[in-house]
């Protein structure tokens, strides 16, 4: 029975590559199919932005058909490699070879239906030896081709191509970041604006008595029609042209937080800085007339022009805003006021125009 022997050690051969085949089948089939069914849940999650509860959801699906197709295609194969779980019969072998090999057809299988028969005659070894011998030669494993699984290596191109579509429109990574909310799903996340703002200037300070027109655009999939500016709480249309919206601040001025609202979407707060300008609020001259003249002392108000007798002692007085210096400028000369806080004043005896 040497070579029944045999032929059984051929036939355990066979299964293990007939598996080994299966093997890298459920191996190409796995990852493609993985992958996809990947790309599909990512895809739920970027284009819908579930709740949590509809994260979990997704998840747990997610879950289970990776699991099934770990099983099916992985863990399944592998029980019958290794013999952990009963597989093809040496029958079923017999029937796949003897479809492979016109030369064996039924022998392999009718050898095996020999062997079943349990009154063993010394006849009935001799012929099983004897057609054992016969089938011996017969290479069994040929009948398996591992290049035959090539063809299941096509469905890859499947999520290759997907990626290449995403990484071709620039979403890749925003594609992606849908991985993390679904993975993370008790976490609250806020969809993306479909627009943001963009402020069309560097410099918001102005001197408080100049106005300033302040200009903003919007970029992303959707153009809104109308955009406020909400000043210190306080909303205001803004004027459009050319897909520019424009606003303009009107003197006096002031420091002001404003920031831009329209579909319930609103941009960072900005700071309008209001530059202080020096200005002279009240001005008097006072004029204390020499004794000879018999004149009482007289008040001129807002004016810097007076016709008077010489030796006059005029006072100026300046109420300031903003103004730290005030000084009178003659002939080659400068006099600086005295200050006390905003009332700036110089006295002089005046001989000369």
């Amino acid at each position: 029975m040497e070579a029944y022997q045999h032929i059984i050690t051929k036939l355990l051969q066979f299964s293990r590559k007939y598996y080994t085949t299966v093997l890298i089948k459920g191996g190409l089939l796995f990852v493609a199919l993985a992958l996809i069914f990947l790309l599909f849940t990512l895809s739920i999650e970027y284009f819908l932005w579930l709740d949590s509860v509809g994260r979990l959801i997704l998840l747990l699906i997610f879950i289970f058909v990776q699991t099934y197709l770990l099983v099916r295609f992985i863990i399944i194969p592998l029980a019958y490699l290794f013999r952990i779980k009963k597989g093809i019969t040496d029958k079923d072998a017999s029937v796949i070879i003897g479809k492979h090999f016109t030369e064996v057809d039924d022998k392999l299988l009718n050898l095996l239906e020999l062997t079943e028969d349990r009154q063993k005659s010394e006849l009935l070894i001799a012929s099983i030896e004897q057609k054992s011998s016969e089938l011996s030669p017969v290479p069994f494993n040929n009948a398996i081709n591992y290049g035959d699984n090539i063809k299941y290596a096509k469905y890859l191109l499947i999520p290759v191509l997907i990626l290449g579509l995403i990484w071709f429109s620039g979403n890749l990574k925003s594609f992606f970041s849908s991985y993390d909310r679904v993975l993370h799903y008790d976490v609250a996340y806020e969809p993306p604006a479909p627009f943001v703002f963009r402020v069309m200037m560097d410099e918001l300070s102005v001197l408080e008595t100049e106005e300033i027109t302040v200009r903003v655009a919007t970029e992303g999939r959707i153009q809104p029609e109308e955009v406020n500016i909400v000043i210190n709480d306080r909303a205001y249309l803004m004027q459009v042209s050319n897909g520019v919206f424009h606003y303009t601040f009107s003197p006096p001025l002031a420091d002001s937080e404003f920031y831009f609202e329209s579909n319930g979407i609103r941009s960072k707060t900005f700071v309008l800085e209001s530059l202080e300008v020096p200005a002279i609020q009240d001005f008097k001259l006072v004029l204390n007339y020499p004794d000879y003249t018999g004149k009482n002392t007289e008040v001129l108000n807002s004016t810097g022009n007076a016709t008077f007798p010489e030796g006059t002692r005029v006072r100026w007085e300046i109420n300031g805003k903003n103004t730290e210096e005030i000084a009178l400028i003659y002939m080659d000369t400068l006099e600086k006021f005295n200050r006390d806080t905003d009332l700036f004043s110089l006295s002089k005896s005046v001989y000369s125009n």
